[in-house]
């Protein structure tokens, strides 16, 4: 790559200059990683008008949730420019103009080559870390860290509080949930499921069978899908129906036109909070059950802000702890606590809402980046 006169990504004494940024992600969860990788990538550029170049290791992952993009990169696509990168290998940088950013997303390990520049160009340069709840990722927020080159290495830590780096959040976000129109349904519950594979599901359907009001189970994905064909035949009040992977642009619909929510990940996790339905998150399961302690984190952390009565909460931990792999209940345990949650949907609602309105209320990572971005120049 040839060099090019590099000035700051941000001058107030110098003429506007578009911000390059370049944005590294590794496709670890199929769909969160590249899921908020690429809606950072969009709301940079809408938003901040940067150019942003996006390196990804796994293409096909990025083209189920944008079923439009190019099948050979690099190539140009709704203004931004793709890259393939394998992680150990250098990343491709012939044309690519220096970097006032450098972004990578979720501690991913950037090339030698793109550190060089780094090294060189002195850009701003962050960490987008996973989400997390958990006080020291508060704590450690825009904290820089000094490389032993000298270089400094920001971590962004996306929260849900006004300190920490807060929630990838489009501006027209609730102009659009507004404008949405309802579907007409029959009477009964509509539950959207997006999740990883498992007995749970199987187990989860016979009790939502055994429930007294007509439930529809709209199964996303196939971990989930594949899960549940390989369960016993459930009769009762539930019928499963096969949900069609939607992109990313449409899949916000998807969570507004249903009324309780079981959502994995990261990016999905983040939509359905936005969407003010009651859920249930199936987090990353990681090895000697390390994402129990992110998980209670984030469920004490809403607990605070929408307040939910003894009982239903208590069934709503159970059921939660049962999901993640955290539990396993007896099948009158499950059902009990089924019930408990249904009879009490209302309120489970209501505090759905406190939370939404507790979030919306916030600025969004993307506005917080360019405050961060203003002090830092």
């Amino acid at each position: 790559m040839q060099p090019v006169q590099k000035t700051p990504y941000s001058s107030r004494n110098a003429p506007a200059k578009e911000t390059v940024c370049w944005l590294f992600c590794n496709v670890i969860d199929n769909f969160g990683d590249i899921g908020v990788a690429w809606r950072l990538a969009c709301e940079l550029r809408r938003r901040l008008g940067w150019q942003v170049h996006l390196w990804l290791d796994d293409l096909s992952a990025l083209r189920t949730i944008a079923p439009d993009a190019p099948a050979a990169l690099p190539a140009p696509y709704r203004h931004i420019v793709l890259h393939t990168w394998q992680a150990g290998q250098d990343a491709g940088l012939s044309g690519v103009p220096v970097p006032d950013a450098v972004i990578e997303t979720f501690a991913c390990a950037l090339p030698e080559n793109v550190r060089r520049v780094i090294r060189t160009h002195r850009p701003l340069w962050l960490n987008w870390e996973y989400l997390s709840a958990e006080d020291w990722a508060v704590r450690t927020h825009a904290m820089p860290s000094l490389q032993a080159d000298g270089s400094r290495k920001y971590f962004w830590q996306m929260g849900f509080s006004p300190e920490s780096g807060g929630l990838l959040r489009e501006a027209d976000y609730q102009t659009r949930m507004a404008a949405f129109r309802q579907p007409e349904k029959a009477a009964g519950l509509d539950i959207f499921a997006f999740g990883y594979a498992g007995a749970v599901w199987a187990r989860w359907c016979a009790a939502l069978s055994a429930q007294p009001l007509p439930i529809r189970l709209h199964a996303a994905g196939m971990p989930l899908q594949q899960s549940l064909c390989a369960a016993p035949p459930v009769a009762g009040s539930l019928n499963i129906l096969p949900c069609a992977f939607v992109p990313q642009a449409a899949f916000d619909e998807r969570l507004w036109a249903a009324d309780l929510l079981i959502v994995r990940g990261e990016d999905s996790f983040v939509r359905a909070q936005f969407s003010g339905r009651p859920f249930l998150w199936h987090i990353y399961p990681q090895e000697q059950d390390a994402h129990a302690v992110k998980l209670e984190a984030f469920w004490q952390t809403y607990r605070r802000v929408a307040p939910m009565d003894e009982t239903l909460w208590r069934a709503h931990q159970a059921l939660s702890a049962e999901l993640n792999a955290l539990a396993v209940l007896t099948d009158a345990e499950r059902r009990a606590h089924w019930r408990t949650l249904l009879d009490g949907f209302a309120e489970w609602r209501e505090c759905a809402h406190a939370w939404q309105r507790y979030l919306l209320a916030q600025s969004d990572a993307v506005s917080r980046l360019a405050e961060f971005c203003g002090r830092a120049a």
